[in-house]
């Protein structure tokens, strides 16, 4: 009785020796990607008020003044105060560099980041603040906040691509694909933001015909990572 006993136990011990080898399987790992364009739906708009000045507080309080009344004019274009916010903040001495190089005067300067959801008038949000004193602006980013069902759909065209990319590895090894083992979504998914506008100009008293922006698609993106079981293809 006890020889038989011994005798089981090798057996199952064998069978779980052997269990890995047969439960090896060819397998192949691909990368799909998807992407799904979105209009925009928010504008990031940084501009500012530089000014020069022998004296370095009287180039402080224009600038002050000035974006004090930019801050108003956008208010009363709707712009809420909490979208509004400092940017930047700079004070740099000027140099006659054919006297010593001497100070000859200051430069101060206030940039404002400033959000709006209308996109369609981010000119004219640009326009109202270069009227209110402005003189220069750095940059206008567009970017996407309503993305939920584009990046669902990218996910689900990335997991498509990512299916064909391996039954025409699989085929051209003269195999076919399996179950799925596992599946992934790339860290790196996101949105890949190419709408982008700038200038830098003195404030002028006549802004012609204003503004002109253009706000463009953004382009929402998805990666996925597949693993596939690879069968015999006979």
């Amino acid at each position: 009785m006890k020889l038989n006993r011994i005798l089981a136990v090798l057996v199952a011990m064998a069978m779980l020796l052997a269990a890995p080898a047969a439960l090896a399987q060819s397998t192949i790992t691909v990368q799909g990607v998807g992407s799904v364009k979105v209009k925009s739906d928010r504008a990031g708009i940084c501009l500012g008020v530089r000014e020069t000045d022998t004296e370095l507080a009287a180039a402080q309080t224009r600038v002050n003044e000035k974006i004090a009344a930019i801050i108003e004019a956008l208010k009363a274009m709707g712009v809420a105060e909490e979208a509004i916010s400092t940017n930047g903040i700079g004070i740099y001495p000027n140099y006659n560099y054919d006297e010593n190089d001497s100070i000859s005067g200051y430069t101060a300067s206030n940039t404002l980041y400033v959000t709006v959801a209308d996109v369609g008038n981010t000119g004219a949000y640009i326009d109202a603040a270069f009227a209110a004193g402005a003189n220069s602006l750095d940059y206008v980013e567009f970017s996407a906040v309503e993305t939920e069902e584009a990046a669902a759909q990218a996910l689900r065209l990335a997991v498509d691509s990512a299916k064909a990319k391996a039954g025409v590895l699989a085929e051209a090894a003269g195999l076919k694909l399996g179950d799925i083992l596992e599946i992934r979504d790339s860290a790196d998914s996101g949105y890949v933001n190419g709408d982008f506008y700038a200038k830098n100009v003195a404030a002028e008293e006549d802004a012609g015909a204003g503004t002109g922006v253009l706000a463009g698609m953004q382009n929402v993106s998805a990666t996925v990572s597949i693993t596939f079981a690879l069968e015999d293809g006979e």
